[in-house]
């Protein structure tokens, strides 16, 4: 572990610096595995799966503090979606509900748990040995894997 001075507040949070240099950058996604059965257990309309499932879907991914600032371009749609990485509360809007959640950085691996709705939620944000970034979101008994490129 490092220190890791935050320029928002000031003060400093205790981080694997690890998961800041591998995911910091632009990504564009490159496959998905099981996203129409996640998105289907998230209650998600079917033009909505399906928009889904051909969007070439763009996250630009920053670092502030303890924040993790994520930018998620569908070519549709873009949203901007802060997770804080100190285990406090936050919530984010998802397929018209509220995502209620904790972060926390583990062994370079970002982990995100939560509710949506009545749904428990999971993902896990990561970069591979090949250099991808891979994000493993689980509903319930459900498990997708997206795997991005980065696009530099």
């Amino acid at each position: 572990k490092a220190v890791v001075s935050t320029q928002s507040t000031g003060r400093e949070v205790m981080s694997d610096t690890k998961p800041y240099a591998k995911l910091t950058g632009e990504w564009q996604s490159h496959s998905n595995t099981n996203l129409d059965a996640l998105l289907q257990k998230l209650n998600v309309s079917f033009l909505v799966r399906k928009a889904a499932s051909h969007a070439k879907t763009s996250q630009k991914i920053r670092f502030d503090g303890d924040k993790m600032i994520i930018v998620n371009d569908t070519g549709l749609k873009k949203k901007e979606s802060i997770m804080m990485l100190d285990g406090t509360e936050f919530q984010n809007e998802m397929f018209q509900q509220v995502f209620v959640a904790t972060a926390k950085i583990e062994n370079g691996v970002i982990h995100v748990s939560g509710m949506l709705g009545n749904v428990k939620l999971t993902i896990a944000r990561e970069v591979n040995t090949e250099g991808q970034m891979v994000l493993t979101t689980k509903a319930d008994n459900v498990e997708c894997v997206r795997v991005f490129n980065p696009t530099s």
